[in-house]
């Protein structure tokens, strides 16, 4: 059988070391990790000692020696430094240098001054197991905080390296080996076995690592997406519901509102068909134009409620509020009128616009008057203001009740999701509201009035 020539399997393992590095870089380049650039100078750095190892009969001493044995515990060194990147534990770099230069001192002083080759040998195996050492242990570091099978390999294949790197210590303390990395025996058969394993094994691995990490997050960014499409489709739902159930409370503003401009058309209808039995005169036309206003007027009611309650996806449009406030007013005028609450609006006297969703924002208005006439039940005098005016490039609308207020435990609730003072409530149209609000890039905050009562805010961008 052929024995292993040495030099030509250090210079292999050496070109395995520099190329596989470079190929798993630039597949993680993009990344832009530090530890990926770190793992590479680590791999190109013990590929270089393994070449000026193998090169030892035809190349300088002070290559073969001194750099290459530097390179042989600076590349494990800056592979632990990229595995620490991992788990966000780095070491400054200068801090590595000086270490492996204070191991390269104290080699130097066993092969230059004391010309001890067996001291020489055993400090520098001991120093390269303990690198690898070091970075096995890291790599189970990685293992158990990510489970990554990958790093668990890597831990693996640099514990053997390490193991096989310091069984060489009793061998040359026994005399059962020469202590030269050029000598043919077992254990230097099987070191250049494992360095060659562990340079495919660890560059793969690392790659590895990147994968698995890259896949956790697609699957959790995956997670957090389906959450999120959960909570908006729960939400439309809840804010549909919360449109249905108001069609209830607003039934019977829809037949007040309604049986006004229907008995006028009927009064109308009927004297107009007593005028056409007297024949034609002057004032059929007039008959005419209030039959067209008043039916206009009570499409208009129908239109709004219709409008309200229906079902669709957000619009975005360029919205002036004073529109919006009139339209819901109206909506709202017969339970205010019923339960006796004076309505005052109060609106500047520009136009003021907003981009909005103009049923959303009728929603968010129908929320907080409903919730502001149940507040003033008990109150000698029913008020409710509605105040709208501009700061900077800000809508602020405040609608302020002249109720008994909120209670301080409930200040820092109300608002949030399913959180009610009111016993029959659901507690969702505030929390609606507020996901409107910030929506359409404003804010609506709840609190108490300092003249009495409860204070609504809803602050929009202006659209100018």
């Amino acid at each position: 059988m052929t024995p292993l020539h040495l030099p030509t399997a250090y210079f292999i393992a050496g070109i395995l070391y520099l190329t596989m590095p470079v190929a798993v870089w630039l597949m993680l380049r993009k990344q832009h990790a530090p530890s990926n650039t770190l793992w590479c100078l680590g791999g190109l750095s013990f590929g270089l000692s393994l070449i000026f190892l193998g090169m030892r009969d035809t190349w300088p001493e002070a290559l073969t020696y001194g750099v290459a044995i530097w390179l042989l515990v600076l590349g494990p060194l800056l592979r632990v430094n990229a595995l620490r990147h991992e788990l966000q534990k780095p070491i400054p770099l200068t801090w590595l240098l000086i270490l492996s230069l204070v191991f390269i001192a104290v080699y130097g002083v066993f092969h230059g001054v004391l010309n001890n080759a067996s001291m020489r040998f055993i400090w520098s195996s001991l120093g390269a197991a303990a690198a690898f050492g070091w970075l096995a242990f890291l790599a189970r570091e990685v293992y158990r905080r990510d489970q990554s099978i990958s790093a668990r390999w890597i831990f693996m294949f640099y514990l053997a390296l390490a193991v096989v790197l310091a069984l060489r210590v009793p061998s040359v303390l026994l005399g059962l080996s020469e202590p030269t990395a050029m000598t043919s025996d077992p254990l230097s058969t099987l070191l250049i076995f494992m360095g060659v394993v562990t340079s495919i094994v660890g560059n793969i691995g690392f790659l590895g690592m990147f994968i698995e990490r890259m896949n956790r997050e697609a699957l959790e960014s995956a997670k957090v997406q389906a959450r999120q499409e959960e909570a908006t489709r729960l939400s439309d739902q809840i804010a549909q519901l919360d449109r249905r159930r108001s069609v209830g409370e607003i039934a019977a503003s829809l037949a007040h509102e309604l049986s006004q401009p229907l008995t006028n058309i009927y009064l109308i209808a009927d004297r107009m068909e007593l005028t056409l039995q007297q024949r034609q005169d002057e004032s059929l036309n007039k008959y005419f134009a209030d039959l067209n206003r008043n039916t206009q007027k009570a499409g208009d009611i129908l239109g709004r409620i219709r409008t309200f309650i229906q079902s669709k996806n957000t619009l975005f449009e360029r919205v002036e509020l004073s529109q919006v406030i009139t339209d819901v007013s109206a909506l709202i005028h017969d339970l205010a009128y019923n339960e006796s609450v004076d309505l005052q609006v109060s609106l500047p006297p520009q136009g003021l616009a907003v981009w909005a969703d103009p049923v959303q924002l009728s929603q968010i208005f129908m929320n907080v008057l409903r919730n502001a006439i149940q507040a003033t039940q008990g109150q000698a005098s029913r008020r409710l203001l509605i105040r709208v005016w501009r700061e900077g490039e800000m809508a602020h609308i405040t609608l302020t009740d002249n109720g008994p207020g909120l209670p301080a435990e409930a200040l820092s609730q109300v608002g949030t999701a399913f959180f009610t003072t009111k016993t029959e409530g659901l507690g969702v149209g505030l929390s609606i509201s507020k996901s409107i609000a910030q929506q359409h890039g404003g804010s609506l905050s709840i609190g108490n009035s300092p003249s009495g009562g409860a204070v609504v805010e809803l602050q929009l961008p202006v659209v100018d």
